[in-house]
């Protein structure tokens, strides 16, 4: 991962309040509510936790996010479901096969 983009990673989690855009999450790690029929997904991240989890584009323009181009959320460690409510312990691996852990909310590791 450039350094550029680990800094502007680093800044959107700090304030603890952002958007993972476009994202796409296995079937098997959504939440039953979520269905199968949507491709990507916009996930709300505030206070360490996952407060909505909407199909791509529902998350507001403006919104301060990481657009993830269709790239993979998945659980920090490979286990649990991804859904409101559940903490945002969380791998982003973006299609370029840069990847991010995140504890949280936080970024705790960017190789």
């Amino acid at each position: 991962m450039s350094g550029s983009t680990s800094i502007l990673l680093k800044r959107l989690t700090a304030n603890g309040k952002f958007w993972l855009k476009r994202a796409h999450i296995d079937p098997r790690h959504r939440m039953a509510e979520m269905g199968e029929g949507e491709p990507l997904f916009d996930i709300r991240i505030e206070d360490g936790l996952i407060r909505a989890v909407l199909p791509a584009g529902g998350a507001p323009c403006c919104a301060p996010g990481l657009d993830l181009d269709g790239g993979a959320v998945a659980p920090l460690h490979g286990q649990g479901r991804i859904g409101p409510g559940q903490p945002a312990d969380l791998t982003l691996t973006t299609p370029q096969g840069w990847r991010m852990d995140m504890q949280g909310g936080q970024m705790v590791a960017a190789p």
